[in-house]
């Protein structure tokens, strides 16, 4: 799918079909392509023309996050999250040639959306009229707050998870802990891969980058560095989660392997002095007593209390 949003020569910013976009008429350009079939590359590689082989690198999920300078465009690959039943991170490659910006990506980036509701609802002109810099900033920015907004309820999660740690172990809780550390782990890389990206925005004298630009990519390197270090530190509360837990569930087990042995230990001795007993010998110790049950079963249970006292000042009971 692709959808085009441009600003005219006299101000007025439209959204325009793909197949009637004359490039000449608009000072700037947004085309967005969202999961393009091969017939839609096509037409994108003729219109703009850039090679059909360079826009599938900027649908490849492999690819690494960079700026690459050619002979007439700009290629930028970045990292955006992907909300789907886990959180991880989709590519997004970010094509600039003249006064266009092509964004293109295999999956839904619903920073992509938000920006172009933006556009046609608040006021639009500003990202349109302050350059393609800008609009490139304002992709990037929003992307950024996705990551941050994402975060930001983790810590909510996080919370519940402890309460929920702290009640004992859960196969459930264990499984959520997993994910999101899973999530942390794939956050954690995008980003840190994303700062290297705004490195050179930042830095480097790019024809498509004004002054002002930069400074907002180097506002941007400073909120991406934040989020690195709330991902860490995220990261590591999940792990010393899953330490706990694991500490509980072996104290549960010492917990019933101790009674377990006290049983054990208890009923041994009776056990042993019984099966004594039920051995077919002609002659055993007060067989013949009529007192001699009496005073076998008086002997056990006296067994039984010695043990059961010695535990006790063991603190086992």
């Amino acid at each position: 799918m692709i959808t085009v949003m441009g600003i005219s020569k006299d101000g007025k910013i439209v959204e325009v079909k793909f197949d009637n976009l004359n490039l000449e008429d608009y000072k700037l350009i947004w085309i967005d392509c969202y999961n393009p079939n091969d017939e839609e590359i096509y037409k994108l590689s003729k219109k703009i023309g850039i090679e059909i082989s360079e826009l599938y690198v900027g649908l490849d999920e492999q690819e690494i996050p960079r700026v690459e300078e050619n002979e007439d465009y700009y290629l930028i690959i970045y990292k955006a999250p992907l909300l789907e039943e886990d959180i991880t991170t989709t590519s997004l490659g970010i094509f600039i040639k003249d006064n266009i910006l092509l964004t293109i990506h295999t999956n839904k980036i619903k920073a992509i959306g938000r920006l172009h509701k933006l556009i046609l609802t608040k006021k639009p002109k500003v990202i349109f009229e302050r350059g393609i810099g800008f609009l490139l900033y304002n992709i990037l920015n929003e992307i950024t707050r996705s990551f941050s907004r994402i975060l930001i309820s983790l810590e909510e999660e996080l919370e519940e998870l402890e309460d929920k740690v702290l009640v004992g172990y859960d196969k459930v809780v264990m499984e959520d802990i997993l994910s999101l550390r899973k999530t942390l782990v794939y956050f954690n890389k995008s980003l840190i891969a994303n700062r290297d990206v705004l490195v050179i925005l930042k830095r480097k004298y790019l024809p498509i980058t004004t002054k002002e630009d930069r400074e907002n990519f180097e506002d941007l390197y400073y909120d991406t560095l934040q989020l690195i270090d709330m991902s860490v530190t995220y990261r590591e509360v999940l792990t010393s989660m899953m330490d706990i837990t694991l500490s509980l569930e072996n104290i549960k087990m010492n917990q019933i392997m101790k009674i377990l042995t006290m049983v054990t230990t208890i009923f041994a001795v009776p056990m042993w002095i019984t099966g004594i007993y039920g051995m077919n010998f002609s002659y055993l110790p007060l067989a013949n007593n009529p007192d001699g049950f009496w005073i076998i079963l008086s002997l056990m249970i006296i067994i039984i209390i010695i043990f059961v006292y010695i535990f006790k000042r063991s603190g086992w009971i």
